[in-house]
């Protein structure tokens, strides 16, 4: 019951702040995952401390410290959105509780942007120290009496970890960059429209051509609009149709071909081998054609006609036309 909860979160002390301050965070705006980065913040801010601008103060900088902290993804929009893909495994609230669905007025969202904004640009909030946790104060949850609650603003418990990890030291993790679109933020978020574009291709409805088995050494010919790229395996690739995207907007016909970096074996721009893509991008407006593939060796994806094989290779040489792709 929230009462009961009330009643035994008071029950519990604080522990002094002490002397440690959260390090200051900057995001250059000019960077390529700022505008996500930003709305990834203010969503947090604005669905988690609702207009206070003392509650959204807090909420970033518990946003930033885990972002730090060798426990928690090392983006703004990989800790705000961790485990929102699953129904109870998100770590805010209202990344999977569908929340996002109402659409805050103009000015809300306005003054949470300015606030992300003034913590990506340097601001800290002393008064929650090195927090990365909160809950709500009619509420209980039960890790709550595994660290240690250091502050209160508005209705929110803070809290660190205990020991060496809840110290100023342990929050060295460097910033990955790898600010990713984030499908449930679009209807807000302009800055992560790009990610509806590619829905049909992540969700398996490309198509798969008809067999045709390459030679295991063909070597592949650059054409107009080719582009070659050194990528990392791992993960389920989804940034990867999402840069294919983004090369290939606005040219007619286009091609995004990748091989992992970390294998000598697996060709590379120099030596293109067919055999050896591990990504492969087709755009072609003239003919209707849009397809995304993977080598499922490396990416882990949900569907087998997602991934690269001897019966869909034909599209790595695809020249516009169905009748010439080889």
């Amino acid at each position: 019951m929230p009462r009961d909860a009330l009643f035994q979160n008071r029950a519990i002390p604080f522990v002094p702040l002490g002397t440690d301050r959260p390090k200051a965070f900057y995001l250059d705006k000019a960077s390529e995952g700022y505008a996500r980065a930003l709305d990834c913040l203010a969503s947090a801010l604005l669905f988690e401390a609702g207009d206070s601008r003392t509650g959204q103060a807090a909420v970033a900088q518990v946003v930033l410290n885990r972002l730090r902290h060798p426990a928690f993804p090392h983006s703004v929009c990989g800790v705000v959105y961790q485990g929102s893909e699953r129904a109870s495994g998100c770590q805010f609230t209202f990344t999977c509780d569908g929340a996002l669905t109402r659409r805050p007025t103009p000015a809300k969202w306005r003054r949470a942007q300015a606030t992300a904004a003034s913590f990506l640009a340097g601001e800290i909030d002393p008064t929650v120290g090195m927090a990365t946790h909160y809950h709500t104060d009619w509420v209980l949850p039960y890790w709550s009496s595994e660290l240690d609650k250091i502050a209160q603003v508005d209705t929110h418990l803070f809290f660190r970890w205990r020991g060496s990890w809840g110290r100023k030291p342990a929050f060295d993790a460097p910033y990955s960059s790898a600010e990713i679109y984030q499908h449930k933020l679009s209807s807000i978020s302009e800055a992560h429209h790009e990610i509806e574009e590619a829905s049909a291709l992540l969700t398996g409805t490309t198509e798969n051509s008809a067999e045709t088995d390459l030679s295991n050494s063909a070597i592949l010919t650059q054409q107009e609009g080719d582009h070659f790229i050194l990528i990392d395996g791992g993960g389920d690739g989804t940034r990867l149709a999402i840069q294919g995207l983004k090369e290939c907007r606005g040219q007619t016909s286009c091609k995004v071909v990748g091989w992992d970096r970390h294998s000598t074996t697996y060709g590379s721009p120099t030596k293109p081998i067919i055999r050896t893509v591990a990504f492969l991008y087709v755009s072609d407006k003239r003919a209707g054609v849009e397809v995304v593939l993977w080598d499922c060796t490396r990416f882990n994806r949900p569907s087998d006609n997602q991934c690269l094989s001897k019966q869909n290779r034909r599209w790595i040489t695809f020249k516009g036309d169905f009748s010439r792709a080889s």
